[in-house]
């Protein structure tokens, strides 16, 4: 099933279970978001449409505020994306992770912050399987979305843009 959820530039679209919850903002812009791995830098493009997004392994107005910093941090703070190696000790006490690209697969088949891969996301509980797309004016959600919340806040990131 596909749901289409409206989100304009300053919103933040939360998917959530209950004890997961995933973050999506659009870009709202064309920029670079830098990818750094351990034997590499990559640069991924992003269209004004297209999606940066944040999963926290938990859920609340706490994981809403984490999420709310990185995707912060993400879109307007210039932070790269950190991708770890498999067996680094810091994949098990990650809060937040990030992805960001046009369309974003959210699994719980993966190690937490090891993919360097922009279309995967780590989604845990009712949010693995879903995945997320962005479309002028809107997010699409494909999945079986049953049990799942969707709600839309205001959070006034880009300032100045028009």
């Amino acid at each position: 099933m596909m749901q289409e959820y409206k989100l304009g530039f300053g919103e933040i679209l939360f998917l959530g279970d209950g004890s997961h919850t995933v973050g999506i903002v659009k870009a709202a812009r064309l920029r670079h978001v830098f990818i750094e791995t351990e034997k590499e830098e990559l640069v991924q493009f992003l269209g004004e449409d297209d999606l940066i997004a944040a999963s926290c392994f938990s859920g609340g107005p706490g994981a809403k505020e984490a999420i709310q910093c990185m995707l912060y941090l993400a879109s307007m703070g210039g932070m790269p994306l950190l991708v770890l190696p498999k067996n680094h000790p810091a994949t098990g006490r990650l809060p937040v992770v990030l992805s960001a690209g046009e369309r974003i697969r959210l699994t719980s088949c993966i190690v937490p912050g090891t993919h360097p891969e922009q279309d995967v996301l780590c989604g845990r509980g009712g949010l693995n399987g879903l995945v997320v797309a962005g479309i002028p004016g809107a997010v699409t959600v494909t999945g079986d979305i049953s049990g799942i919340t969707a709600e839309t806040e205001l959070r006034l990131f880009y300032t100045g843009l028009k």
